[in-house]
Formats: structure tokens, sequence, C-alpha cells
């Protein structure tokens, strides 16, 4: 007894230990929340704007100044010399290297006097010349020592301008694609459920009526047993559950196809098991008029303010390539303190100072006729972006006029839809009720369940292309 009730205490423990994943409950909401928290395109869109914010700094960090500091010590281990003539004066010797002394207008010696006006006896004056002296000295010391800063700030500079609002441009058309982007991932993520929504229908349809056929299958194979049917109807009968079995099969398969796009689409992990809360059946409205809704399509898309942004942006490059052909003004200015010794006078040096202050004006004259090509290119862009504005617009205006006609034809299949589904379900109890009383066959029987089939997955699917419809109906008209 005590052993059993041991085996029976382990069990239990090891059953609290285990933790069975649950099947994750997902309405439309809380899918579309997920997305656009998690899926792929918008935090591509994210970073999008992270770096058009950047790139606005950065354009508009060139317009400030620049401050360098700088540190240098150095050590000659030989110096330079240059070669130099100074004139240096001689006492002139005549040719046996006696002294000429000079003389006044008397032709008498000059007497060499003190500085008190006193002839010194014996010493006179004598006449002088001057000779150059080739010297070579040494200009500079053993170390130097300096650090400073370096001060830069443009004044006027044409292209700095022109990135500056260049990078404004951007940031609108990153801005706008983040937002399409956003109406975009809304609008799949919509579909995709739906598409979940549908296939689950599908199975649904197509396993009731595989019971059905099992249950005809039952049924027919009593009576060729009691002798009232003949083999045919039997394996006919056979046949059926076995076709049956296999649209069953790729009903679900395309089902956990779909509920796997979901989760791709919300960052959910393929392993997770969920369960779409919602039902494809709503009320069918039919308020829309096509010419509101063009004019509504222009005034709110994003796409189209996208595109627009991107018109601005070539132009703004025009901009910035003409700066090319404008003069440029920058201030600069320096100061620094140097400090020049020789080996074994550090303590003796001083530092010396020197600060400096320049205008400087850049004037482009003639670079090869490549500014000039490049404006005719960036022209060239801006008529592009013109003409694919103007493209994209008209292609928007279709896909809505497309819209718009789904939406009317999906409204009419449902309304035609919900009485065929109704008569086709009459027609299944009818052929059942008549082939228990012997007055129709087992294929008449069939023929009426393949129909009631037909109908309901023909409701569905116009249930499907109704709300999917109205997913991009939102999406074109810039709403969510």
């Amino acid at each position: 007894m005590y052993k059993h009730l041991l085996i029976l205490v382990i069990m239990l423990g090891l059953a609290s230990g285990v933790t069975i994943a649950q099947p994750m409950a997902l309405s439309l909401d809380q899918a579309l929340e997920l997305a656009l928290k998690n899926n792929i395109n918008i935090q591509n869109a994210q970073e999008d704007l992270v770096k058009a914010r950047a790139q606005r700094k950065e354009a508009f960090s060139a317009a400030l100044p620049v401050i360098s500091a700088f540190g240098q010590a150095s050590h000659s281990f030989s110096i330079a010399t240059q070669p130099l003539a100074f004139p240096i004066p001689f006492g002139v010797i005549d040719d046996n290297g006696v002294p000429v002394p000079l003389t006044d207008a008397s032709g008498n010696s000059v007497p060499l006097t003190d500085p008190y006006g006193n002839i010194i006896p014996g010493m006179n004056l004598q006449m002088t010349g001057v000779q150059l002296v080739p010297v070579d000295l040494a200009f500079g010391t053993d170390n130097t020592m300096v650090y400073g800063i370096n001060l830069t700030q443009p004044l006027f500079e044409g292209r700095v301008i022109a990135a500056i609002r260049g990078a404004n441009v951007y940031g609108d058309l990153a801005t706008s694609a983040a937002e399409v982007t956003r109406l975009s991932v809304i609008e799949n993520t919509k579909k995709a459920f739906f598409q979940v929504l549908l296939a689950d229908k599908m199975v649904s349809v197509m396993e009731n009526s595989l019971e059905v056929m099992e249950r005809n299958l039952a049924n027919v194979t009593a009576l060729f047993a009691q002798g009232k049917i003949a083999e045919f109807d039997v394996i006919r009968a056979d046949v059926q559950v076995a076709n049956q079995t296999t649209m069953v099969s790729n009903a679900r398969k395309m089902s956990a196809l779909a509920q796997a796009g979901l989760k791709r689409s919300c960052g959910i992990r393929i392993g997770q098991e969920i369960v779409t809360v919602g039902k494809l059946e709503v009320s069918v409205k039919a308020d829309l008029n096509l010419a509101d809704l063009e004019r509504k399509m222009l005034a709110n898309q994003p796409l189209l303010d996208q595109l627009n942004a991107n018109v601005r942006l070539m132009k703004e490059n025009i901009l910035m390539v003409k700066a090319e052909f404008m003069p440029s003004l920058a201030l600069t200015g320096s100061y620094q303190q140097i400090l020049p010794y020789d080996s074994g006078e550090f303590n003796t040096a001083e530092f010396r100072e020197s600060s400096s202050l320049a205008i400087g004006l850049n004037l482009p004259l003639f670079n090869g006729f490549g500014s000039t090509a490049r404006v005719q290119k960036a022209r060239a862009d801006h008529r592009k972006s013109e003409y694919q504005h103007q493209d994209v617009k008209e292609n928007l205006l279709l896909e809505l006029k497309s819209i718009y006609l789904s939406i009317v034809e999906s409204s009419r299949m449902i309304e035609a839809g919900r009485k065929g589904v109704i008569q086709a379900h009459k027609g299944v109890d009818m052929a059942q009720r008549l082939f228990q009383q012997g007055m129709a066959s087992q294929l008449q029987v069939l023929d009426a369940q393949s129909a009631s089939d037909q109908a309901d997955l023909g409701l569905y699917q116009a249930y499907f292309e109704y709300n999917s419809a109205r997913a991009a109906l939102t999406r074109a008209l810039g709403e969510e």
C-alpha cells in the first residue's frame, strides 16, 4: 500500500513540474497590437526614422564651429645648418703684410683717440675694408613642445545650407514612409487574420460534410446488407468518404499555413499555438461613393506625401549641386604655446605664445564642367520623381476603383450567398427525408450535401473578400 502511495506522490510531483503550453487566444485587435510592435517591417521603418534624425543632426553640424586641441613633443637628433656670408671689417695691409695707416687730407697719419678725444700715443687708425666671411649656422633647438587650439567657423557655405534643407525634407520623407509601412502592416495583418478565420470555416465545413458522408456510408451499408440497394451505391458512398477525407486533410493544411502567416505578421513564434477569436460574418455597408473616396484618398494617402517629399528632395538636390558654383567663406583661428629648448636646458626654457585669426574666401572658377554635368543629372532625377509621383497617383486611383468594385461585388455575393445557404440546407434535409422514404437515391443525397457545402464555402469566401477589401480600403484612404 505504501509502495503505491509513493508512486502516486512521485507521479503527482512530476506532473506538477511539467508546463503545458496553452494556446494563445488572439483577437483582431490583439493581432494588430502585436504586429505594430513586433513586425519586422515596422522595426525597419523605425530605424529609418532614427537614421533621418541622425542625418538632420549631421547636416546641421556642418554649420557649427569645429574646435580641436592639439599637442606635440619632438626631439631633433641633428639640426640642419644654413650657409651664410657675414660682412666683417678687416685692416688693409700692403704687399708686405704691413697695415696701411689712415691719413688725413695733408697725408699725415690719423691718431687713435680715447672716448674723451685724447690722443693715444703710438697708435694710429688704419685703413679698413669689408670682407664676406662664409659661416654655417644651425637654426633651431634640440627639443620642441607645442600645444594649442584650432577653430574653424563656416560663415557662408552653399552646400551646407542645401544639405540642411535636404535633411529636413528627408526627415519628412522617412516619416511618410514609416506611415505607409504601418498602414501596410495593418492591412496585411487583417487579411492574415481573416484568412485564418476562412481556413477554420473551411475545415469545419469539410469535417461536417465528412461526418454526413460517413453516416451515409453506414446507412448504405446497412441497406445493402438488407438487400434493399445495389453494391454500386456502397462503392459510391465509400469513394465519396475517401475523397472527402482528402479534402479535409488539405483544408487542415491550409489552416496551418494561414496560422503560420498570421504568426509571422504578428511576430509570434511559429511553435506557439493560437486560437483566433472573431468571425467573418459582418454587417455589410453600402454607403460608399467613389468620388468621395477619391478625394479623401488624395488628401490623406501617406504614399502621396512620401512621393511629394521625394520630389522636394530631388529639387533640393539641384540646389545642392548648384552650390558648387558659389563661393565659400570661413573664419579660422588658432592659439598655441611653444616651448623650444636644448637638451639639459628645460628648467630655464620659457613657453612662447602664438595666436592668429583669419578669414578665408574660396571662389570656384573651373572644374572641368563636372558641376554642370551634375546639375543636369540632378534636374533629370527631379523630373523622374515628378513622373513617378503622377504614375503612382494614377495607380492609386485605379486601385481604389478596383477596391470599391470588390466591395460592391462581394456585398452582392454575400446577399445572394445567404439566400443560397438557406435553400441549400433545406435541400439537404429534404433529400435525406426522401432517401429514408425510398423516394430519392443516394446520389441525390450526396449531390444535395455537396451543393450545401459549396454554398457555405461560397458565403464564407464572400465574407473574406468583403473584409479584405475593407482592409485595403482603409489603407488606401490613409486610415487604420
